[in-house]
C-alpha cells in the first residue's frame, strides 16, 4: 500500500486539503491531544480551517474510489 507525505495536496468533494501530519500506530498524543492509537493515521487540513483525522486505510479506500483526489503528491519521503 502506499503511503502519502506530509505535504501531499487533495481535493475531497471539491474541498481543497493537505496532509499536514502522518500519524503512526501507537502515536500517544499531537499538539495535546490524544490520538486513535492502534492504527496509522493522516491529519488532514482544509482551506476553510478544518481538521480531520483518518485511518490510512480509508483515506486510501478513498482515493482509490475517486472520493479523493491527490492532486500532488509530496516529494518528501516517508522514514521506514
Amino acid at each position: 500500500m502506499r503511503r502519502y507525505s506530509v505535504g501531499t495536496l487533495i481535493e475531497d468533494s471539491g474541498n481543497l486539503g493537505i496532509i499536514s501530519a502522518v500519524l503512526p500506530r501507537g502515536c500517544r498524543n499531537f499538539e495535546g491531544y490524544h490520538k486513535i492509537n492502534w492504527r496509522d493515521n493522516y491529519e488532514l487540513r482544509y482551506a476553510n480551517n478544518t481538521v480531520y483525522i483518518i485511518g490510512m486505510d480509508a483515506f486510501h479506500r478513498m482515493v482509490e474510489d475517486g472520493q479523493i483526489l491527490i492532486v500532488k503528491a509530496s516529494t518528501t519521503p516517508l522514514p521506514s
